[in-house]
């Protein structure tokens, strides 16, 4: 069983020449779990994914030649949808490309870099960042400069030193941002600074007195597991504020007052990374920005860290894990590769133009680039000789409870894996279930919940909250059916008032454990919802029930009946449905004697992060259903055709 604590236990550095001062797994809540995971032999069968840092490359240069017809003669990159440069496109354009000409030899791309990189520091010193986002500049500019540097004539080295020289972190980065994710950005993008000599000797000491106010202020952020609670505690925001503290450790680049403190955040926040991350690479999901794509390329580049980390420390097995999960979470990303040679920017296929699953500052240019700039950074971190050994829900046993701060319950047994979200933000979210992945079956039909009051695109879609469980009809006949996807986190006229969790088994064969959901209603009255999970080598079942009198009971889960390119095949049955998502098959089954009314699909079309979803119901006898969730892989997928001719193989 996983415990949570409430206190950081334990402090080390994690540079080079630091010594180790408290055992990471020993101070993490999940320690023995972690223990047994890493003491597990790796399976005879195991398969390695056989990538290495060069599919990077491969990756970042189909995007770069793609956006490198956008880039306007004065360097900047313009959003091929918005026609507007969007954000920090530039500047990562820079540094992915820089990577390039460095490590892949391409020299074609040496003045588009050259270019973009000008670009961004003079729009950056003279305090004019794309959309007033200076914050997220600084970092990508360093690893630009640092790529780039030996390859321009000294005096261009010469004249960029100059101008990050002229940088005053107190006037040129957002002070009304200082609390969230952006203010990690450029304090880790101001310690690079430091670390090469960019900054003026006459500003040293203000720099430094500057910084430590900044990561001062964001330690209470730093939650017990490692994990950061930007705003909202959105999964997504979690990783990105970490990536950049975990580059700036790899560089040795902050010995200040908090190293230790934030080199401990960082050592259990990777253990925890391994725990959240599916059997498919895929990063938990939850809150704004989920599903994509950006979000598994940082976790490549925070796992790459971490296993060159381990790898000092002498510990193949956990450094294996890492490189494990870096690699899973790039094929996670690049399966997403569209014909053009840049990613779909969200998990689904529609055109950009549609917007299906943006947020309001979601971009082409910038969520592209961005995630090349992450993976410059994987592979800059990467040490190819370490071999990979299973990750950690692919060895499974456990259930990781991160209820508290961001209301998430990781659980994996026999290549299974659920995450489940008790007290769902309503625009983002559903309460409940909101994912089934199983080893070696890449698209998951059941990946993304639906939000009743959706925040993200596309505007004109209808909206719903639903998440697979039990459904209830309260006595009064005109009241609407309710379900646990009904119960948001906020205080409301319904809300999750509690949820307890109670873990009965956990093995690497089997996992159950229950969770116990106190309900308030003020219309209808304060309900209980039950949810038993098994999960097992066959299948995830999951038994709902609710409690007190009703006036009927039903089973609904959402329906992914297309990617938002083309419809899925989807197969009703009286009480059960499947759905086949290029060569992936997602089986949810029903006890056939517990049906009373055959699943149907209701009501629209509803857009979720992972494409358009219907609501199947279906009427059951009794407050107990139970619903048995398979998936295999029945086909290879996809074809080579969706491919562009150089990008990395299909994982």
């Amino acid at each position: 069983m996983i415990l949570m604590t409430g206190v950081l236990a334990g402090w080390m550095l994690v540079g080079r020449a630091t010594p180790l001062m408290a055992d990471p797994i020993d101070t993490h809540p999940a320690a023995a779990e972690l223990k047994r995971i890493f003491a597990t032999p790796v399976p005879q069968d195991f398969r390695p994914t056989g990538i290495s840092r060069d599919d990077y490359l491969k990756l970042i240069a189909a995007n770069i030649d793609f956006f490198k017809q956008y880039q306007n003669p004065a360097g900047a990159i313009i959003d091929p949808i918005s026609k507007g440069e969007r954000q920090y496109s530039t500047p990562a354009f820079a540094a992915a490309a820089g990577l390039l000409v460095k490590q892949a030899g391409r020299e074609d791309l040496l003045d588009p870099a050259r270019r973009a990189m000008s670009c961004a520091l003079t729009a950056l010193v003279e305090k004019r960042a794309a959309d007033g986002h200076s914050d997220f500049y600084i970092p990508l500019l360093v690893h630009a400069y640092r790529f780039l540097k030996p390859l321009v004539p000294a005096d261009q080295a010469q004249a960029w030193a100059a101008q990050f020289r002229r940088i005053d972190p107190r006037t040129i980065y957002r002070a009304d941002l200082r609390g969230m994710n952006w203010n990690i950005v450029s304090s880790s993008g101001e310690l690079l600074r430091r670390k090469d000599g960019l900054v003026a000797d006459e500003r040293l000491a203000d720099q430094m007195q500057y910084l430590e106010t900044c990561l001062a202020g964001h330690l209470h952020a730093m939650t017990p597991l490692g994990l950061f609670a930007d705003p909202g505690a959105p999964m997504a925001y979690d990783a990105f504020a970490r990536l950049w503290l975990e580059d700036v450790y790899a560089d040795d680049a902050y010995d200040g007052a908090h190293a230790q403190t934030i080199g401990q955040f960082l050592r259990s926040g990777g253990l925890s990374t391994l725990l959240l991350l599916s059997p498919t690479g895929e990063w938990a999901s939850g809150g704004r920005s989920a599903l994509h794509n950006w979000n598994d390329l940082q976790i490549t580049a925070i796992c790459e860290i971490n296993a060159a980390y381990w790898k000092r420390q002498d510990r193949p097995d956990i450094a294996g894990a890492f490189k494990r999960a870096a690699h899973l979470a790039f094929e996670s990303a690049a399966r997403w590769q569209r014909p053009s040679g840049e990613l779909w920017i969200v998990k689904n296929r529609a055109q950009p133009q549609e917007r299906l699953g943006f947020e309001r500052y979601s971009n082409h240019s910038q969520y592209n680039l961005l995630p090349m700039a992450m993976l410059a950074i994987a592979y800059s971190r990467a040490d190819d000789s370490i071999a990979e050994r299973p990750s950690a829900a692919e060895v499974g046993g456990y259930v990781f409870d991160a209820r508290q701060t961001f209301h998430k319950i990781a659980a994996a047994a026999g290549g299974y894996y659920v995450l489940i979200d008790t007290a769902a933000d309503p625009r983002y979210n559903a309460t409940g279930l909101q994912r089934v992945h199983c080893a070696g079956v890449p698209f998951a039909a059941l990946s993304d919940t639906a939000a009743g009051e959706r925040a993200y695109g596309p505007d004109s879609s209808a909206k719903a909250a639903i998440s697979p469980g039990i459904m209830w009809k309260p006595a009064d006949s005109q009241a609407q059916w309710l379900s646990l996807a009904h119960f948001p986190s906020e205080p409301a006229k319904r809300a999750v008032q509690s949820v307890q969790l109670n873990i009965r088994s956990a093995g690497r064969d089997r996992v159950e454990f229950e969770l116990d959901y106190a309900l308030s209603d003020q219309g209808q009255g304060d309900r209980v919802v039950t949810e038993r999970y098994v999960l097992t080598a066959e299948a995830v079942e999951q038994t709902s029930s609710v409690s007190g009198e009703a006036g009927g009971f039903g089973f609904h889960l959402p329906v992914l009946v297309s990617d938002g390119a083309a419809d899925l095949d989807v197969k009703l049955s009286r009480a059960g449905v499947s759905i086949s998502h290029r060569g992936s098959v997602t089986a949810v089954e029903l006890d056939p004697d517990a049906v009373v009314s055959p699943l149907t699909l209701q009501g629209p079309r509803v857009a979720t992060h992972s494409g358009y979803v219907r609501e199947a119901i279906a009427g059951v006898r009794a407050n107990t259903v139970t619903a048995r969730i398979r998936m295999i892989q029945a086909a290879r997928s996809p074809v080579a055709e969706d491919r562009p001719a150089s990008a990395a193989p299909w994982p």
